[in-house]
């Protein structure tokens, strides 16, 4: 579907990804594959209890191994704490461990193998202390044992509500929304619905590891190469840990990344091993985390468990909502503070709820920490509101299509929180889908051991507010045009997706435009590689770039030409007079050139533009969750919607299920890059799939036990359905203030997958599975509990 008609040369083509060859070919260069002369390599030794006190670390063996040139533990660190929010972490244990896998001492050697011998030679004494993995045991008002004795007096950003609660001592971030009065909407319904939701934790599972090298030089300046997906969140943690100022840190991402998903934010060893390097001679230390410790302990998924009760009346209408959340944050704060922030608005993007109440506490236990998951917690939310909506549509008879149609938000209404809802889509999206779905043909129900049924889920996902993003474009003397900007490119083709910006506003091929490596020395601030916010922000901020330099060069040329600025235009690098469009000077022609030198600007130096896009925010009443009604009503950047149907198969016998057949639709603004976008969708298919019927990182008493590729569950191509059953849908409402009209929308993507495979199995065979992920032993046991209640 297309609602805007403008012809373009550039944006809404399909444009081969700037990193293409470079991965196609091999010859990209990732972070893993960096190597520098003399470097050392570093290892971790970390905690084997979940939570328990140092009571000594015995490194004289590690330290008298040929080969290592360094040893660390806390104190050879700076004693600050860094954080996500919450600062809460230092860099090495300090007096106890909280999780197992916690980094206690770590080694810098001349070979990995080195490294690894010297950190089983360390010894560590521990005195054990009760530890707490249940996340309602963590929640209670007095605890078996406070994770974080000092919580009152960490440094916090202050976002909503107070965060630190002396009643929830476990408890380190809390948001609340209320609108309208519940009692009286439940008074109101005809049905009143309360279930609880859940899901298991999971981990990122990135193709690329977790990687870095670190040099702290003799100038005490830190450089850090890194994986990471967030150059300067990564430089801010860095200048934190070890306690020195911005300008002493750089951080260097290189153009290929094999992938993130939330999970490559924070700050994993990069101010480690400058801290080993300084130690050893100030030389490069790289570290790579092996698989387990990139599955387990580098950041995980948060596990949610949600409490939902809803009123309905009988012609469709919803009337209250009430949530509970509880998320169990793990050892560490990290992203946690924002999941459950962003996860508390993600119900309220999609429906009209005059009465709603929600809490959401996110508390400390003695698990791996969680850290941002595609979806900042809108994945786990809407699993529990799209089943629950679907429960509410069959206690009273309705079509699952038609109670979310009357539901939805639509465009100017104000959700439940206060915000107004701008430039998005609802029932256009569920028509798509429901369409899309019927082009595949009937629903064949059968009688034998597979039995088949369809489901639909709807979801949205915010991007945060407040927002920035800055962008540099510069014109080369051959008329290239080169962008510097550090919003990284993680495998989603933004970079791709900047470019074709910049040339659609240059009116030149997209092969005459360039992005620099992520360079914190180079490159320009972007607040994040995430929350979907790419296109929108960093692609603002570079058209903004754009139109500057193209001042600077009808300035530049005026004189020349012997026309006033205004009189001017520029396209495919020729400057030429509006009024007489036969009047032109090339771009190149600004510049001079002297003997065999090279080429020089006769003023300003080099052609730069320079720009910031920022998006405000209104102020949240924090015993409300309301946005201010300032004339702006804004929580987030913007809202993208995205809505999915379903047909799978279920085996009665074996509890196996199968996703045979989807249809996507996505709500983007415009698409930039079509080819790209539905490249987009359809790598959601395999990661929501992936929640919704494998993936689980399996925990006891704290540890991770199928923390390899063997063991832990996750899903490749040849699960997700076969092409021809597969249909995506671009939605196209126009951002009002998004560049050309676009925005991001990939995260939500893979939120509706996993609620609309659950609905699919209800209507397959009848069971509702509340908990993800749905395996063939959960599928079972809810058989089971069927027929057992069919005989009783």
């Amino acid at each position: 579907m297309n609602s805007q008609d403008q012809e373009f040369n550039v944006i809404g083509k399909n444009v081969i990804r700037e990193e293409g060859p470079g991965k196609v070919t091999g010859l990209g260069k990732y972070a893993i594959d960096l190597e520098f002369p003399r470097m050392l390599w570093a290892k971790i030794k970390r905690s084997t209890r979940p939570h328990a006190k140092i009571i000594n670390v015995d490194i004289s063996r590690a330290q008298a191994l040929p080969g290592v040139h360094a040893v660390i533990v806390d104190k050879d660190c700076p004693q600050t704490l860094f954080g996500f929010g919450c600062y809460d972490e230092p860099l090495l244990a300090r007096g106890k461990v909280r999780y197992i896998g916690e980094p206690v001492a770590a080694v810098a050697a001349d070979s990995e193998a080195i490294a690894e011998q010297a950190c089983d030679l360390i010894e560590i004494d521990y005195e054990d202390l009760p530890a707490i993995f249940d996340p309602w045991e963590a929640f209670e008002a007095e605890p078996k044992v406070v994770i974080h004795e000092g919580q009152a007096n960490y440094r916090r950003v202050p976002i909503g509500p107070a965060q630190y609660d002396p009643k929830h001592p476990n408890a380190f971030g809390y948001y609340r929304i209320r609108t309208g009065d519940v009692s009286q909407g439940f008074a109101e319904a005809d049905v009143v619905l309360e279930k609880t939701y859940s899901n298991a934790m999971m981990a990122h599972a990135t193709m690329e590891r977790h990687n870095s090298i670190s040099l702290w030089d003799a100038d005490g300046k830190v450089t850090a190469w890194s994986s990471a997906q967030a150059a300067y969140p990564l430089l801010n943690q860095i200048s934190e840990a070890l306690d020195i100022p911005h300008s002493r840190v750089r951080v260097i991402i290189p153009k290929y990344v094999g992938g993130g998903f939330g999970g490559k934010i924070e700050m994993k060893a990069e101010g480690l091993c400058a801290v080993l390097s300084r130690a050893a001679g100030h030389r490069h230390i790289k570290i790579i985390y092996t698989r387990e410790e990139s599955l387990c302990w580098a950041g995980v998924q948060h596990p949610f468990e949600m409490r939902i009760k809803s009123g309905v009346r009988k012609d469709g209408v919803i009337t209250a909502c009430k949530m509970f959340v509880l998320v169990n944050g793990g050892a560490y704060a990290q992203h946690g503070f924002l999941v459950t922030r962003q996860a508390s608005y993600g119900p309220l993007g999609s429906y009209r709820f005059p009465h709603f109440k929600l809490d959401n506490y996110v508390v400390y236990t003695n698990n791996p920490p969680g850290v941002a998951y595609r979806g900042f917690g809108n994945t786990q939310i809407h699993f529990g509101l799209e089943s629950h909506i679907d429960e509410l549509a069959h206690a009273i008879g309705m079509d699952p299509y038609e109670i979310r149609r009357k539901n939805v938000l639509k465009e100017n209404e104000i959700n439940a929180a206060g915000e107004i809802q701008h430039s998005v889509a609802g029932a256009e999206l569920l028509d798509e889908i429901k369409a899309g779905l019927e082009r595949h043909g009937p629903l064949q129900r059968e009688d034998g051991p597979w039995r088949r049924g369809r489901g639909i889920a709807f979801a949205n996902k915010d991007s945060v507010a407040p927002s920035a993003s800055s962008a540099i474009v510069k014109i080369h003397n051959d008329e290239t045009v080169e962008i510097r900007h550090s919003a990284g490119n993680i495998g989603q083709g933004s970079s791709t997706t900047l470019i074709q910006i910049t040339a659609e506003f240059f009116k030149v091929g997209p092969e005459r435009v360039r992005t620099a490596e992520v360079d914190t020395w180079v490159t320009p601030y972007d607040q994040l590689t995430g929350s979907s916010r790419l296109t929108f922000a960093a692609g603002n901020a570079v058209l903004m770039a754009c139109e500057d330099v193209k001042n600077q060069i009808l300035t530049m040329a005026s004189q020349m030409m012997q026309a006033k600025p205004e009189e001017l235009d520029l396209a495919d690098m020729v400057v030429f007079v509006k009024d007489n469009p036969g009047r032109t000077m090339r771009v190149r022609d600004l510049f001079r050139t002297v003997f065999f030198t090279g080429s020089f600007l006769p003023t300003g130096g080099e052609l730069l533009g320079k720009a910031t896009f920022t998006v405000p925010s209104s102020k949240i009443d924090p015993e409300t969750g309301h946005a201010a009604n300032d004339g702006m009503r804004k929580i987030f950047s913007f809202c993208t919607r995205a809505a999915q149907a379903v047909e799978v198969a279920v085996n009665i016998e074996t509890g196996q299920v199968k996703l045979e057949k989807i249809a996507i639709a996505n709500d983007l603004g415009k698409a930039i890059n079509p080819m790209s976008c539905e490249g987009q969708m359809h790598a959601a298919i395999s990661m929501g799939l992936g929640q919704a019927i494998s993936e689980e990182l399996q925990i006891s008493e704290g540890g991770v036990t199928n923390g390899d590729f063997s063991s832990y569950r996750f899903l490749t191509a040849k699960d997700a359905p076969s092409n021809e059953y597969v249909s995506t849908h671009i939605v196209e409402i126009p951002q009002f203030d998004g560049p050309y009209k676009a925005k991001g929308f990939s995260e939500a993507t893979t939120s509706p997958t996993a609620p609309a495979i659950a609905n699919a199995i209800f209507d397959a065979v009848g069971l509702r599975l509340r908990h993800m992920p749905m395996t063939p032993e959960r599928v079972l046991e809810g058989l089971d509990r069927l027929a057992s209640a069919d005989r009783d």
